[in-house]
């Protein structure tokens, strides 16, 4: 409050919608009443969220800006309702909502959004799979000698995850799509013999 020759001032600063009421100035016998009728501003995004493609191990970071600092939101994945601990982050910094998803896989692909009220921004995420494929290969004593591939005890069958292949005495299985699942001794076996290979896949 303030006061020039005949002037009187009150200033209200960061006004919020509790400071609505009636305000009166007394001077001696004199009084003047004026009625301060607050309106809350409607929050709404200034930043939307982004989509992103990442690599399988990687962290990513999704972010969107509010007109308010401090309003609460959810976060969900399609219509999952995510939930703070070891896989997602949520952070808040003043006006500024993230969502941080550690070490993502093919699975965490999907649609993310930032929610509050009946408002949301949504972005797709989008991880590239590595399709690295690992062959391993082994001499037979015979071009003819028929032989077969195990991994430990399982004797491995040709299809999409495993091929067998044959070139004279050379024998290759190749490994597509590899995980660190896929570590383990194989072996290739003809007759009553084999040999045997370790395979260890480091984790993305």
């Amino acid at each position: 409050m303030f006061q020039k020759e005949r002037v009187l001032t009150l200033i209200i600063k960061q006004l919020e919608e509790k400071d609505t009421d009636i305000y009166t100035c007394d001077v001696g016998t004199a009084k003047s009443m004026a009625k301060v009728t607050v309106k809350a501003l409607l929050t709404t995004y200034v930043k939307m969220l982004e989509s992103q493609e990442a690599e399988e191990g990687a962290s990513v970071t999704l972010h969107c800006e509010l007109s308010k600092p401090g309003v609460p939101v959810e976060w969900k994945k399609g219509t999952q309702v995510l939930k703070s601990g070891e896989k997602y982050q949520m952070k808040q910094k003043a006006s500024v909502n993230e969502l941080i998803i550690t070490k993502v896989v093919s699975e965490d692909s999907g649609e993310y959004s930032c929610v509050f009220g009946d408002q949301k921004t949504t972005a797709s995420l989008k991880i590239k799979v590595e399709t690295t494929a690992v062959c391993l290969e082994t001499r037979r004593p015979q071009p003819a000698s028929r032989s077969r591939w195990n991994k430990g005890t399982q004797v491995l069958k040709s299809g999409e995850k495993y091929q067998m292949k044959q070139k004279a005495s050379v024998n290759e299985l190749v490994i597509t799509k590899v995980v660190p699942e896929d570590s383990g001794d194989y072996s290739c076996v003809f007759g009553d013999q084999k040999t045997t290979a370790s395979l260890r896949i480091k984790g993305f």
